[in-house]
Formats: C-alpha cells, structure tokens, sequence
C-alpha cells in the first residue's frame, strides 16, 4: 500500500475505531478488503440508523419554518456528501477505494448524526 493512501486510509477510518468498539474490533480481525468493506457496511448501517433517528427527533422539536430550513439543509448535506466521498471512491482505481470512500461516508454520516442530536439538546 502507498504510504499516502494509507494515511488516507488511516484518517477515515481511526476516528470512529476509538467511538465504536464493535466497529474497531471488526477492523482489526478483518484480514481482507472484502472484510473491512463488511465492517464498514455494518457500522454505516448503525450509523445511519442514528442520523434518521436523529433527524426525526429534531424535526419533531422545530417549529414549520425552522422544520423547512432543517429539511433543506438535510437534503443539501446528503448531496455534499456524496459528492465529497464520490471522489474517494474513485480516486485511486484500487480496491483501497472502495475502503476509503466508505469511510468517508461512514465519518461523515456519524458527524452528522452527531450534530442533529445536538439540537435537541440545551
């Protein structure tokens, strides 16, 4: 592996090892790409799971308009993030990334789930 894809590799992915135990462990027993991609996939669902979740208790907090402007902002955030991890999915033409993009979705996703459950909270 070039040492500077895995330095990109390690950036996406060592933020959430630290968060996720299950996630880290599932890592670090990976010995192939195809299983790192499964423990991605799996902590992507989780995290997924969260953000909806997330979203729908702040939507239920916020007044129509402020539910307007969260809808939108959602809505503009999921395109940035798509497009942002688009290019790690394809910047390489290995394997590596398809492990890189999908961290890229995977930190993403968690920041952002992070962040609806902050408005809910004082």
């Amino acid at each position: 592996m070039k040492p500077l894809l895995a330095i990109a590799l390690l950036s996406v992915i060592a933020p959430l090892a630290t968060a996720n135990d299950a996630f880290s462990q599932c890592m670090s027993s990976a010995q192939t790409t195809l299983a790192m991609n499964d423990c991605n996939g799996a902590e992507i669902k989780r995290q997924d799971t969260r953000l909806n979740a997330a979203y729908k208790a702040a939507m239920a907090g916020l007044e129509a308009e402020q539910q307007g402007k969260l809808r939108e902002a959602q809505r503009q955030w999921i395109k940035y993030r798509d497009a942002n991890c688009g290019l790690y999915f394809s910047l390489t033409g290995g394997t590596i990334d398809q492990l890189n993009g999908a961290g890229c979705v995977l930190n993403m996703t968690k920041a952002r789930a992070d962040e609806l459950q902050n408005l809910r909270e004082p």
